[in-house]
């Protein structure tokens, strides 16, 4: 799967005070610590841990070696009190996200503590110390702060790393672009350079011309056996006609093969360019819609930026979509929401077919029919997500809670189609987005991942609001 799962990489920051070495007792028991930290976090993260660091020289060599390694963040834990300008300079200058794991050994102080625990568990003022001089050097970083052992704690540190894993991946993410974006369509106009330099997604403009060549000269056996799994696993319309399904298959053809040549994770195509470049001889909502169930991201109509966060969300909740709002149910609370033929098919009910159906598309004049995959999302709690530009140029996630309700296709409508419900009123929910300045575009996961979101936001320097 392109873009998938994969486990956060983690460098744990040890740091203990170098005068603490008069104690023979502490560095054997922090050593435990550490290993005991080591196994708690490497529950959810593949954690690299290179010993206990007590100057600066060993910070800066760990630090190195985390950026190296390419792991998506720094958990740092004081052991002891530590002076931070053992670890100060190094963190400031890394180009790694920075999590203080605000913890100690101890899990309660009683009558009877041993006096020796106090030098065992006294990292707390050292948090102090090392966050004052990060906040006022400007260096951004996220805090955690519970026993390592508690479930609360552990569940804060696995979202922090979820989200720099997420970040990574934002940061690699290398978009293909069918045209321009769509004439007018303002919401979508950005600095190309600006979310190179600010987010490291990466622009690379497709010619439709190769791709139409690609898909004239695809490998014939090849297309026979895509067309027979269609036949297999879509309820096949009659008035789908073999010349129409030939065509949708090599140009899908076409589209996997120019994005794995390319090394693409994601892409957009705006539908009117191609009818005015005449390159193509049909629009590829099946290779979209097939393409999504395949873990690349995806948007319509030259969108980058919500091409880019389908395919962060992709590689953080194991599957995503594309989609828009379309219709208001005022009555129902509710949002049908759809797009021209392009779906991710794997998020589909499961108590119907998915039909492979022409699409009844007529704004552009093209030699074959597009053919598109009709379907309805299957019920459950989602987030949408949004990336957009805004007043300075910068770039801002929205992110917003509900559930595809329980609702099956409609008849009449020959594109896949589905109802959002936010959590609160309709009304309320949509003034909002507009106030916030949401594109029209979003991503779609199932699952509540606003949490994650706003920390993923944060690692990258980018706003956040919540709706």
């Amino acid at each position: 799967m392109v873009n998938a799962v994969a486990r956060p990489r983690v460098g744990l920051l040890t740091l203990m005070f170098e005068i603490y070495d008069a104690f023979e007792y502490l560095e054997p028991d922090m050593l435990d610590f550490c290993g005991e930290l080591e196994s708690a976090i490497g529950e959810f993260c593949e954690v690299s841990w290179p010993g206990i660091c007590k100057t600066s020289s060993q910070v800066e060599s760990a630090l190195g070696g985390f950026e190296s390694g390419g792991v998506d963040i720094v958990i740092v834990v004081l052991l002891t009190y530590t002076p931070s300008h053992v670890a100060a300079r190094a963190l400031v200058d890394t180009r790694l996200p920075i999590l203080l794991f605000n913890t100690q050994r101890l899990i309660q102080v009683m009558a009877d503590t041993d006096p020796r625990d106090m030098i065992r568990n006294h990292g707390v003022h050292g948090v102090q110390d090392l966050a004052n001089v990060l906040v006022r050097a400007d260096r951004s970083f996220g805090i955690v702060t519970g026993h390592y052992q508690d479930r609360k704690a552990l569940d804060s540190l696995s979202e922090w790393c979820m989200a720099a894993s997420t970040a990574s991946l934002l940061r690699s993410t290398r978009v293909g672009a069918i045209g321009h974006f769509l004439s007018g369509m303002g919401d979508f106009a950005l600095d190309e350079t600006r979310l190179l330099a600010d987010i490291g997604v990466e622009v690379h403009r497709l010619s439709q011309g190769e791709v139409a060549e690609m898909a004239r000269n695809a490998p014939g056996d090849l297309i026979a056996a895509q067309m027979e799994e269609d036949r297999r696993r879509y309820e096949v319309s009659g008035d789908v006609a073999m010349e129409e399904h030939e065509e949708s298959s090599r140009l899908e053809w076409a589209m996997r093969k120019i994005l794995s040549d390319r090394e693409l994770n994601s892409f957009t195509v705006n539908f009117m360019s191609v009818e005015e470049e005449g390159s193509l001889v049909t629009l590829p909502f099946l290779a979209t819609s097939k393409l999504l169930s395949e873990g690349y991201g995806y948007a319509a109509e030259g969108d980058l930026l919500t091409s880019a966060m389908v395919a962060a969300m992709q590689g953080l909740a194991g599957s995503a979509n594309f989609t828009e709002m379309f219709t208001m149910d005022p009555v129902g609370g509710s949002v049908l929401m759809s797009h021209m033929g392009e779906s991710n098919p794997s998020m589909a009910r499961d108590d119907g077919p998915i039909e492979l159906v022409p699409s009844d598309f007529q704004l552009a004049d093209l030699e074959r029919r597009p053919l598109l995959l009709r379907f309805s999302l299957a019920p459950g709690e989602v987030t949408l997500v949004n990336l957009t530009t805004g007043a300075d140029g910068g770039f801002k996630i929205t992110a917003t809670e509900g559930r595809v309700l329980d609702f099956k296709p409609i008849p009449g409508i020959n594109t896949p189609h589905f109802k959002f419900q936010p959590d609160g009123p309709l009304e309320e929910f949509l003034t909002e987005l507009c106030r916030e300045g949401t594109s029209h575009h979003f991503a779609l996961a199932y699952g509540r991942w606003s949490g994650v979101l706003s920390k993923v936001a944060h690692v990258l320097g980018l706003d956040f609001s919540r709706v």
